[in-house]
């Protein structure tokens, strides 16, 4: 993208949020300031988790300010979860985004304690093998969650409520967590 914007083109009304324990055990996207973004649906697909499948891309302008992954954007109803923002010129900055539907999850933490929160749930990303007759169906699913969300490998969580088992965890990202939950289904 070129180093300047014109000031028109930053034409939507987007809330930036902040993940925040607004009561015990309760996180939420909280807005915390308005900026006037230059939204664009890519054709592409964002690859925001290492072991789900992607979502649509979004390419967001805005003013240069205070952004980091641990934020996301919202723009109506759409949330965006950021992946990348690399600073334009002097003032603006090149966000790339994932638009997402966020899940209300519900769970009890490693440390003890019921949690909510919000997540966001994806296909895993699977190669294709040839599968053995089952007579269960094993739904392997993958929830994003913001980094301070740490669930027990082995316990439960409930997914807009759907309880799935917490397989594995993959933690070593810096702004997010994302872990493999299963449910079996009898066919």
């Amino acid at each position: 993208m070129a180093d300047h914007i014109d000031a028109g083109k930053l034409d939507k009304p987007a809330q930036v949020l902040e993940l925040k324990e607004t009561s015990a055990g309760v996180w939420e996207w909280t807005p915390i300031r308005r900026a006037w973004a230059s939204i664009t649906f890519q054709p592409k697909t964002n690859l925001f988790s290492k072991v789900g499948i992607g979502a649509r891309d979004a390419a967001v302008v805005v003013r240069r300010q205070s952004l980091t992954l641990h934020n996301a954007l919202r723009w109506g109803d759409i949330h965006l979860f950021l992946t990348a923002i690399v600073p334009m010129g002097r003032n603006h900055l090149d966000v790339d985004a994932a638009v997402v539907e966020v899940a209300q999850c519900q769970a009890d933490m490693d440390e003890g304690g019921g949690v909510q929160f919000p997540g966001v749930l994806t296909e895993k990303y699977l190669k294709w093998e040839q599968p053995e007759p089952y007579s269960v169906n094993r739904l392997t699913y993958v929830l994003v969650t913001p980094k301070p969300i740490v669930l027990a490998r082995g316990g439960l969580v409930s997914v807009n409520g759907v309880n799935y088992e917490v397989q594995v965890a993959h933690t070593l990202d810096s702004y997010k967590n994302e872990y493999e939950i299963v449910r079996t289904e009898d066919l």
